[in-house]
């Protein structure tokens, strides 16, 4: 009976050992609660910058589709009539070869912009303003750079080297 006794205390004396060092915590250091919060500082900058932006690169993919489905209908019109629209008519002239039938306006809400005959030897050009909604400036999108893997920002630094 002594000895079952002798157990009892001795695994009593080691759950009190286990149960003292388990509750025994020094807690974190101010140093190494601040490296923590820098951490996660830094990691939702860089989810942030990531993923904000993706609203506006739809946009501008919808622009360069919408660009490359009036292409088309350019095509199409110049079949039935030999000849592309005038500038004057505008994108209104190739409605009836649209799905929709109506010319949409761009992601950022303005017209489309189309050039009979367009720059440097092409037949026409179609543009629109970009983000910035001003016509002439580096967002811009334009027909004749669609096809091209980065679009106009690469171009431009192609051009550059």
């Amino acid at each position: 009976m002594q000895m079952i006794i002798d157990n009892i205390k001795l695994y009593y004396a080691h759950v009190r050992r286990t149960m003292s060092e388990l509750f025994r915590s020094d807690g974190f250091s101010l140093l190494e609660l601040l490296i923590v919060i820098v951490i996660i500082g830094i990691l939702g900058t860089i989810v942030y910058t990531r993923f904000m932006d993706l609203p506006e690169r739809a946009k501008i993919q919808a622009a360069k589709q919408q660009i490359l489905i009036f292409k088309m209908a350019m095509d199409r019109y110049r079949l039935d009539h030999d000849e592309y629209p005038s500038g004057e008519q505008g994108l209104e002239a190739i409605r009836n070869y649209l799905d929709s039938k109506e010319v949409p306006l761009d992601p950022w809400g303005k017209e489309y912009i189309l050039r009979v005959p367009g720059e440097n030897d092409r037949e026409y050009d179609i543009i629109s303003c970009g983000p910035d909604k001003q016509e002439g400036t580096d967002d811009d999108i334009r027909s004749w750079e669609i096809h091209k893997k980065g679009g106009a920002s690469e171009t431009k630094n192609v051009k550059q080297e």
